[in-house]
C-alpha cells in the first residue's frame, strides 16, 4: 500500500475575512473525509471527483455543448488553484489558498470559465469536514493523476478554511512585463526558477483567460479564442471548437515534458500561443523562460516530474497563517465507514456500519473477525457479513463488509480489527435509523440518546452544520444550526431527546448532539432516514 510522503512547507497569513474554525467538527472527521475522496473513485461508496478528469481531456463543465466546447476540466482545475494562491503576500501574511477566487470571477484577470465551472462542480460536496478550498487542492491532485503526472508524490493535507470574501487583484496577464511578473511570483512566495516552473507547470498564470495547466501546468489546456482573440485570432473557433482553443502542445491532454522540449527546439507548437503570438506583447511565456537565458526550462525538461510535485505542494500548502494544516493524508488499509447506532426500547444498544478494505495485490478474505472492546477490558470476537460491494481507485481495489451486533452497553468503547482500532462512546450518540430528512419540507429531525447519569439534571443541544448559498460566489458557507431538543423517553439506562429543525437545504449536512462539555461523533445526515 502506497502512502504520500511526510513534507512540509510554510503557509501565508489570511488575505481576507475567513470563516473561524467549526466548533464541534474533529481534525480527524475531516482528514476520513479527505481520505474517502481519494480512494473511493468508482463503485461502492464512491464520490464523483476522480471520474470528472477521466480520461484527462474530459470536460465536466456546464456550458453548453460540452462535447464541442473545447474546455478541459483538469485544466480549469489546476488553473483555479494557481490564481487562488498567487496574488499572496508572504511579506504582508496575505493570501494564499482560501477559495477567494469564487467572489473574484468578474475580474478581468479571471475571464472565463474556469472559476464558476470549478465552484458548480465541487459545490454540492462541500461540508464542515471538506471546505472549497480542501477541494480545489484536491482538484489539483486527481488531475495530477489522471493525466499522466504522479500525483501520489504530492503530500495531500486539510484544515484549509474558506475566505468570506474578495482577495486582492493581481494575477499577471499575457501582457504584463516580465519585472511586474517575477514581483507578483516573489510576493506569492515563489523564487524566479519556481515562478518559471509553476507556469510551465501553470502558463495560466500568465495567460488568465486560458484553462492550461502547463509543463507542470503549461502541459495541460488551451488558450480560447473568445477570450483571447488579441493572441491567437478567432480562426480556431469551429463548430467542433466553440470557444475556440489553441493548445500549448501536441499532447494537452497529458501532463509531460512535451511543450518545454518543442519550446527548447522550436517543433510542435513551439512553446504554443504566448511565446509564438504575432502580437509580441502577448508573448508572457516567451518573455519568462528567456529571463534566465532559458536555464529553469532546460533543467525542468530533464527532470519534470521531480520539480512539478515539489513547486504544486508548495502552492496547495500556501494557506493563511490563522490555519493550521494536518499531517498528510495516508490512504488507510482498513476503516470504518457509516457507522451509526441504535437503541431498543429496553435500553439495549447495537452498532451497525460497513468495513473497508483497500488492497492492491491479494484480496481481503470473505468475512473479517472483528473484536469490541469495552472498559472493563472484556471483550467480544465476532464475524462480519460476507463481502458485498467493491470499488477501485488512485490506491487500489477496495472491498466492503456489512456488520451489525448488541454491544454489551454502556461500557463499550470501540472494535478493532486487523491492527485497526475503531473509536466511539455509548455515553452520548445519534440515533441515524429514527432521525429523518424531509428534502421537500427542508427540515431535519435529530433523535438521540444519553445515559441518564452523564444528564445528571441537565438538557441536550443539537447542533447542525448547513452548506448555504452565499451572495456573490458559488462556494457554500457553512451556517451553524442550533436545535433545541426536548425529552422523548427513557429506555433503560438512556434518555433519549427528539430535535426538529428547518434549514436551507438538507445536501451535506453534519449533525452533531451534547449535553455540556459532552459531545457525541458527527453525523452525516445521508444515514438519516430520508423522506
Amino acid at each position: 500500500m502506497k502512502s504520500f510522503t511526510h513534507t512540509f512547507f510554510s503557509v501565508l497569513a489570511l488575505a481576507c475575512m475567513t470563516n473561524a474554525d467549526f466548533p464541534g467538527i474533529d481534525r480527524e472527521d475531516m482528514i476520513e473525509e479527505m481520505e474517502h475522496f481519494l480512494v473511493d473513485n468508482t463503485g461502492t461508496n464512491s464520490v464523483p471527483i476522480v471520474a470528472a478528469v477521466s480520461p484527462c481531456s474530459n470536460y465536466a463543465g456546464f456550458a453548453s455543448d460540452p462535447t464541442n466546447r473545447g474546455e478541459q476540466t483538469s485544466a480549469q482545475w489546476v488553473r483555479f488553484a494557481f490564481h487562488d494562491f498567487v496574488t499572496g503576500n508572504v511579506a504582508a501574511g496575505t493570501g494564499g489558498l482560501d477559495a477567494s477566487l469564487g467572489f473574484e470571477s468578474d475580474r478581468p484577470e479571471n475571464h472565463g470559465l474556469f472559476v464558476n465551472d470549478t465552484l458548480e462542480f465541487l459545490a454540492p460536496t462541500q461540508s464542515a469536514y471538506l471546505s472549497m478550498a480542501d477541494q480545489i487542492a484536491l482538484g489539483v491532485l486527481v488531475s495530477v493523476a489522471q493525466c499522466g503526472g504522479n500525483a501520489k508524490a504530492i503530500p495531500l493535507r486539510v484544515g484549509r478554511i474558506d475566505a468570506s470574501a474578495a482577495g486582492p487583484s493581481g494575477v499577471p496577464t499575457p501582457f504584463t512585463a516580465i519585472e511586474p511578473t517575477l514581483a507578483q511570483f516573489a510576493q506569492a512566495g515563489m523564487s524566479q526558477s519556481d515562478t518559471i516552473g509553476l507556469v510551465y507547470d501553470l502558463s495560466f498564470f500568465l495567460s488568465p483567460n486560458a484553462d492550461f495547466a502547463s509543463a507542470c501546468g503549461h502541459s495541460l489546456g488551451r488558450v480560447h479564442a473568445v477570450n483571447f482573440p488579441d493572441i491567437v485570432g478567432d480562426s480556431p473557433i469551429t463548430s467542433t471548437n466553440l470557444d475556440g482553443g489553441v493548445s500549448f502542445d501536441s499532447t494537452p491532454a497529458a501532463l509531460d515534458p512535451t511543450g518545454m522540449n518543442e519550446y527548447l527546439t522550436g517543433t510542435g507548437k513551439a512553446g504554443g500561443p504566448l511565446v509564438t503570438s504575432s502580437n509580441v506583447s502577448a508573448r508572457s511565456d516567451f518573455r519568462l523562460f528567456n529571463s534566465d537565458s532559458n536555464a529553469t526550462i532546460t533543467t525542468l525538461a530533464a527532470n519534470t516530474g521531480q520539480i512539478c510535485s515539489g513547486l504544486f505542494e508548495k502552492m496547495l500548502n500556501t494557506v493563511p497563517s490563522t490555519v493550521s494544516l494536518s499531517d498528510p493524508i495516508t490512504a488507510m488499509p482498513w476503516k470504518v465507514v457509516d457507522f451509526n447506532m441504535h437503541i431498543s426500547s429496553g435500553g439495549s444498544v447495537r452498532i451497525e456500519g460497513l468495513i473497508r478494505a483497500l488492497w492492491t495485490d491479494t484480496a481481503p478474505p470473505n468475512q473479517i473477525s472483528y473484536t469490541l472492546v469495552s472498559s472493563s477490558g472484556n471483550g467480544s470476537t465476532h464475524l462480519s457479513d460476507a463481502a458485498s460491494g467493491t470499488g477501485s481507485g488512485l490506491f487500489g481495489s477496495t472491498t466492503y463488509y456489512h456488520f451489525v451486533i448488541a454491544t454489551d452497553s454502556p461500557g463499550t468503547t470501540g472494535m478493532t480489527f486487523e491492527g485497526f482500532t475503531y473509536n466511539f462512546s455509548d455515553e452520548i450518540f445519534i440515533l441515524p435509523s429514527q432521525s429523518t430528512v424531509k428534502s421537500g419540507a427542508n427540515t431535519i429531525e435529530i433523535k438521540a440518546a444519553v445515559l441518564t447519569s452523564t444528564l445528571n439534571g441537565g438538557t441536550m443541544t443539537g447542533t447542525l452544520y448547513v452548506p448555504e448559498t452565499q451572495e456573490g460566489t458559488l462556494a457554500k458557507k457553512i451556517n451553524i444550526v442550533t436545535v433545541p431538543m426536548t425529552v422523548l423517553s427513557t429506555n433503560g439506562d438512556y434518555t433519549l431527546f427528539d430535535g426538529l429543525a428547518s434549514v436551507s437545504g438538507v445536501s451535506s449536512v453534519i449533525a452533531k448532539v451534547a449535553v455540556g462539555d459532552t459531545g457525541s461523533k458527527t453525523v452525516k445526515t445521508t444515514l438519516f432516514a430520508q423522506d
